[in-house]
């Protein structure tokens, strides 16, 4: 173990914790019997917050058990492999993401999710045609149902033709 996976477990939970306290200016917003917007933040980022604590001590208790056994070996060529493929799917999966933050305003929320969602599973190199089918559907779906239908949380409709096909599910 390196102790740069301590540095950023560390970082992560630090960014978490920071937005959590922000997150608690939004907590009164919403109409009252509503859950609002304001409780999503807080519930992700206090999820987030946990599971960075918990990586944070994997990460301590992984270290102190490698120290305890004496020098690391170098990094079999499979092990160096391996990591390079991992890195291709981190580069893929965030060009994933930046491409959804930049058509997202213009195909609205339903096309550009189904289109991102296709992309992340195919940048994670799924096969299955199931998966590739069901899960941009399925998924989409149900974000739309809670932010539209249960929180009542407006979603971009994009522009152009986009905003008359985003009005068939509004």
């Amino acid at each position: 173990m390196k102790k740069g996976e301590i540095v950023l477990s560390a970082v992560c939970l630090a960014f978490f914790l920071f937005m959590l306290s922000e997150a608690f200016q939004l907590r009164g917003q919403g109409r009252s019997g509503e859950v609002g917007s304001g409780f999503w933040p807080l519930l992700s980022l206090g999820v987030t917050t946990v599971l960075s604590l918990v990586w944070l001590v994997g990460n301590l208790r992984r270290y102190a058990r490698e120290q305890k056994g004496g020098p690391a070996q170098p990094p079999a060529a499979e092990a160096v492999a391996a990591a390079w493929a991992r890195r291709k799917k981190i580069a893929l999966c965030s060009l994933c993401l930046l491409g959804y933050i930049l058509i997202t305003p213009l195909l609205g929320f339903i096309l550009s999710t189904a289109l991102f969602i296709l992309a992340f599973i195919l940048a994670l190199e799924e096969k299955r045609a199931a998966v590739l089918i069901l899960s941009p559907l399925v998924i989409t779906a149900v974000v739309f149902v809670v932010f539209v239908k249960f929180i009542m949380m407006p979603l971009p409709k994009g522009v152009g033709v986009f905003v008359e096909f985003s009005r068939l599910f509004y």
